[in-house]
């Protein structure tokens, strides 16, 4: 899920319906739906993470190995990321997050890393790897910064939560 405060969204990643879910966060009541399931721009093909950027755009990450990127009303506005094993590609992207900066963090849990994309979606590097030492992780799921700029990355099979921090 993710909130837009100003807006009073809340945004919800319906992965079996493949869309995103937008209801009044102070209300409860149902908005609109965002995408349908496909491989074209702007259709979703599970939907499993959510975030907000500062202007209040959506950066989604779903299955198809890409990540998607919608305005607060839905609007598609552009995607980056295929699937494949090379740096920038994706296997299992999962968690999303964005620093302060604008750089894109995609938690990959079949890869046991996160990547840093630059604002166009240019990969700039990865951090982590499999294992259970310091750094390093096992099936990363979600992933959250907060505005200190602190990378928090769950590490599921390891039972933990990873911090780094980005030091600009």
């Amino acid at each position: 899920i993710a909130i837009n405060g100003e807006l009073k969204r809340l945004y919800i990643a319906d992965v079996r319906q493949h869309q995103i879910v937008v209801i009044n966060s102070e209300t409860g009541e149902h908005l609109f739906d965002i995408g349908k399931r496909g491989k074209e721009g702007g259709a979703l093909n599970f939907p499993t993470n959510i975030t907000i950027d500062q202007k209040g755009n959506l950066y989604i990450t779903d299955y198809q190995g890409r990540v998607q990127i919608f305005g607060p009303d839905g609007q598609f506005i552009k995607a980056f990321g295929k699937m494949g094993d090379q740096p920038g590609m994706f296997a299992r992207p999962k968690g999303i997050g964005i620093d302060s900066e604008g750089h894109i963090y995609i938690a990959d849990a079949a890869f046991n890393n996160v990547q840093i994309f630059d604002s166009e979606g240019r990969i700039l590097m990865p951090f982590g790897g499999p294992g259970d030492g310091r750094g390093e992780m096992v099936l990363p799921a979600g992933l959250a910064i907060d505005s200190e700029d602190r990378i928090y990355v769950t590490d599921q099979l390891n039972q933990r939560v990873n911090v780094y921090q980005y030091m600009g």
